[in-house]
């Protein structure tokens, strides 16, 4: 074979590799990913309600019980941190502050990539509220709480954003060959420190919150895995062209 056959042969390889176009690869994948948290939670509460019903709820008033039981400084304010951290409006400004930031440093998909999954969160959160409509815990609220509450939007958008954020992190740090352990370790205390505060407030039940992180951590899973596929795509067109 000749040099120029075995340039063109590999200018080829891209297109035999795969019919699908990225971009319909990737809206694929994000739908899939919105469709499985709808189905799992589904299957989860199915579950729940017909094995384990009266268990969940005795463990849960439980929990409610013990963790409200700190009731005093700073731990109240701790927890209305942790839970302001992930209202709708810190969320937004989180999201739109750090993709302008990615932007400025020509990270334009990493950017693109946490607006998509921050807007995606809310929404799949509203609809998922508006299908399973639990009315919220009969308690004392220490915080402001609308609407329903399952799952919990603080712990969706928790793990969905957030989690995409510290992903973000982590591709970098692996990038530089260092250790991924900081944006985990970082990623998992902020994340369940929304989460534990919401059910501190009695806003939620403890289960509202893992619905939530099911929820979100589906839906970070599809945004991750198409960014993954953008970048690795830029990254083949790329090396063909030099």
């Amino acid at each position: 074979m000749s040099s120029e056959q075995f340039s063109n042969s590999k200018h080829e390889q891209p297109q035999r590799f795969s019919s699908i176009p990225i971009w319909l690869l990737i809206v694929m994948v994000l739908v899939g990913g919105g469709v499985a948290s709808f189905l799992l939670l589904r299957g989860i509460v199915w579950i729940v309600e017909s094995i384990a019903l009266y268990d969940i709820h005795t463990w849960e008033k439980g929990l409610q019980a013990y963790v409200r039981t700190f009731h005093e400084e700073p731990v109240r304010t701790i927890m209305l941190f942790f839970t302001y951290m992930g209202s709708f409006y810190s969320t937004v400004f989180v999201a739109l502050s750090f993709s302008i930031l990615f932007m400025f440093h020509n990270m334009y998909r990493e950017g693109l990539a946490l607006l998509v999954t921050t807007a995606g969160a809310w929404q799949i959160n509203v609809l998922l509220k508006s299908f399973f409509m639990r009315p919220r815990p009969d308690l004392e609220f220490w915080t402001h709480a609308s609407g329903y509450s399952f799952p919990s939007g603080h712990s969706t958008i928790a793990a969905a954003m957030y989690g995409m954020l510290f992903v973000i992190w982590s591709m970098h740090r692996r990038r530089r060959q260092l250790s991924i352990a900081l944006p985990v370790i970082c990623g998992i205390f902020l994340i369940v420190g929304i989460g534990l505060s919401r059910v501190y407030l009695g806003v939620h039940y403890p289960t509202d919150i893992i619905g939530g992180y099911i929820a979100g951590s589906l839906w970070l899973s599809a945004c991750a895995y198409s960014l993954h596929l953008w970048r690795h795509s830029d990254e083949q067109r790329a090396s063909i062209r030099y």
